[in-house]
């Protein structure tokens, strides 16, 4: 997945779940996350960035929040395919 696709999702999972930024940057932080909470927030609003290993640090801390809360909805991971699953039963006779 692209930086600018995880960043994106992140940002929306974050605003989705109203996650506290400054309790996330503290799990971030914990994690080994070394950006500074206004840099998370502003990585989470999408007017900064964060390199690979940073962005999928706040990843992490995103998704012990919601495991936390028995959320379903999932913050990406640099490693994470960016991709359309379709949940319906599929028709056996067909190809598509």
């Amino acid at each position: 997945m692209d930086a600018v696709d995880q960043q994106a999702l992140t940002g929306a999972v974050i605003k989705l779940h109203n996650l506290d930024i400054a309790e996330l940057w503290l799990d971030y932080v914990a994690l080994g996350g070394d950006a500074s909470e206004q840099g998370i927030r502003d990585y989470s609003l999408g007017t900064g960035t964060l390199p690979e290993k940073e962005r999928d640090a706040l990843s992490q801390s995103v998704n012990e929040r919601c495991a936390e809360a028995d959320l379903v909805v999932r913050a990406p991971y640099s490693n994470s395919p960016l991709a359309v699953m379709h949940a319906g039963p599929k028709d056996p006779y067909s190809s598509k």
